[in-house]
């Protein structure tokens, strides 16, 4: 997937896995860990920009779908 993404959006989309069994990843992105577990969310996670969206499982089209409508606000915002 991760270079499916960087295909159809260059630099401006990225994936990167975090592995939340980690000690310093959790430490690093602890307001995201605390609000994946205090929501009872199940990994795996998919996060944009900080945001839990989807959890229990990877879906491809729904991750498409929502980098491509965040990237869309972006430019809406910028406009």
């Amino acid at each position: 997937m991760a270079a499916e993404i960087e295909r159809r959006f260059s630099d401006d989309a990225r994936v990167v896995y975090r592995n939340v069994d980690d000690a310093e990843v959790r430490a690093e992105h602890e307001a995201v860990v605390t609000e994946i577990e205090t929501r009872g969310l199940l990994y795996p996670v998919t996060v944009i920009d900080g945001v839990p969206l989807y959890d229990g499982a990877v879906s491809y089209p729904a991750i498409m779908r929502a980098v491509t409508n965040k990237l869309v606000e972006r430019e809406g915002a910028q406009a």
